[in-house]
């Protein structure tokens, strides 16, 4: 479903005669009637008059344009796009990864991650089973009954990898498919709508942690609603600055280091189901899917003798994943927010990507518990690129920052844990640095003349 104004846009444009242009590689192309019909919705008028290869080039193949012939052209450095000479790098990798066939997922990885998932739920419900009917000791039926806990958490977790996957279109390269899969491992297993998520993620992917001075920011997905993860966002409308008691919100942003954490694994899995049902919009499949996963849970719950025994195994999967919170927002969580206008800006895409993440380095076996994403440069940077060449990518994307000067930020997972707690706290003394001067300001104003 589309918004009201992507067809006022379109009419508009149409009487007033003045197609939309977008540009690709030096070329122009008129989007104006194919606007209301873009599957990626209406963030491609960001771009209308501006040179936007970079963008095009991460999510389209070059298939795309074989059927539509340019209306004009304008000047394209291809040698250093926009003034970057990284940008011709990135360019050039992007060119071989589709000669090399790296945007072709493999079916046997697409299978791989099934029969993860399929594991995790064999677990949970062998659990479950084994603890409701007796069959071991009071010890090791409570280490059952953990265990089928955190297998649970462990099926929400690997179905909502591969729900990001088919909502890049990753697994079947048909958008039906991969959407109709992404439905069921979102909304279904995971709980929260696929569709809204999606719409998020692609903001979040072409402004990552961005904003408008004096709206606010740009990059649904790295703001919320507990914390402020950068000095610039404290001026815009944010849930703390409502609360009716000022120093609660000072003590939050005081201490939100400390929040972080126990906030991501106790509140933050409850808090993106609910946003995710109030914000989903007029779509009746993803309300059914989400009623379909509460039938789940219910049945599931049912087989337990007491409420007790219900809340507790709930209650202990939901923490778990809460990990998942943790395990994406520490990739940008670090970093700095920049305005919006300057990602729009040609050649600053492939820089920008890379000073906006944090990769994890990590050993190969544990790639299924950070579901690929760990290695967060080459996702950015190629996001049609399926995870299962992450690590091959990620030496390119090393040799293209080290030969263009460009640092990029890799540590361990508990590492960028500990680098996200940094930052935040930095933000917060510089807050609350920022209204005692803010205070001082006023009493030296208010402080009456000759005392």
């Amino acid at each position: 479903q589309r918004p009201a104004t992507v067809d006022i846009i379109t009419d508009q444009a149409n009487e007033k005669k003045q197609p939309l242009l977008l540009g690709v590689r030096g070329n122009w192309y008129d989007i104006t009637n194919f606007l209301p019909y873009h599957p990626g919705g209406d963030v491609i008028l960001e771009f209308v008059g501006r040179d936007a290869t970079a963008q095009f080039m991460a999510y389209h193949s070059p298939h795309v344009l074989a059927k539509r012939k340019p209306v004009g052209t304008y000047d394209f450095d291809k040698a250093k796009p926009g003034g970057e000479v990284m940008q011709e790098d990135w360019m050039r990798l992007s060119d071989k990864y589709e000669q090399l066939g790296y945007y072709d997922t493999p079916l046997w990885f697409v299978w791989s991650r099934v029969a993860i998932i399929a594991a995790f739920l064999s677990a949970t419900l062998a659990c479950v089973y084994v603890y409701t009917h007796g069959m071991l000791g009071e010890w090791m039926s409570r280490m059952v009954f953990a265990v089928g806990a955190i297998s649970l958490a462990g099926f929400w977790q690997q179905s909502g990898f591969l729900m990001h996957d088919t909502m890049h279109n990753l697994c079947f390269h048909n958008r039906h498919y991969d959407q109709m899969l992404g439905w069921f491992c979102g909304n279904v297993v995971l709980g929260l709508s696929s569709k809204w998520w999606r719409d998020e993620h692609n903001e979040h992917h072409l402004f990552t942690n961005t904003a408008v001075d004096g709206v606010g920011a740009s990059d649904p997905q790295m703001i919320e609603d507990a914390w402020i993860q950068d000095v610039m966002l404290d001026q815009f409308y944010h849930p703390l600055n409502q609360l009716p008691l000022p120093h609660v919100k000072d003590f939050l942003i005081k201490y939100q280091h400390v929040l972080f954490v126990p906030l991501c694994l106790i509140v933050g899995p409850y808090h993106i189901k609910i946003v995710s049902l109030v914000n989903t919009g007029p779509r009746p499949m993803e309300y059914f899917g989400i009623a379909l996963h509460i039938t789940f849970v219910y049945s599931l719950l049912s087989c337990f003798d007491t409420w007790s025994e219900r809340f507790a195994f709930y209650v202990i999967a939901m923490f778990f994943i809460g990990v998942l919170s943790i395990q994406l927002l520490v990739s940008h969580y670090g970093k700095p927010w920049v305005e919006k206008e300057t990602v729009k800006v040609s050649g600053s895409w492939a820089k920008r990507q890379v000073e906006s993440i944090v990769d994890i380095d990590c050993p190969l076996w544990l790639d299924w518990f950070h579901g690929g994403l760990h290695l967060h440069s080459p996702h950015h940077l190629f996001p049609r690129l399926p995870r299962c060449y992450y690590r091959q990518v990620h030496k390119d994307v090393l040799a293209m920052c080290k030969n263009n000067g460009v640092e990029l930020s890799i540590m361990p997972w508990l590492d960028a844990v500990a680098a996200a707690l940094r930052h935040l706290k930095h933000v917060g003394e510089k807050l609350a640095a920022k209204k005692d001067r803010e205070k001082d300001m006023r009493m030296s104003l208010a402080k009456p003349k000759g005392c």
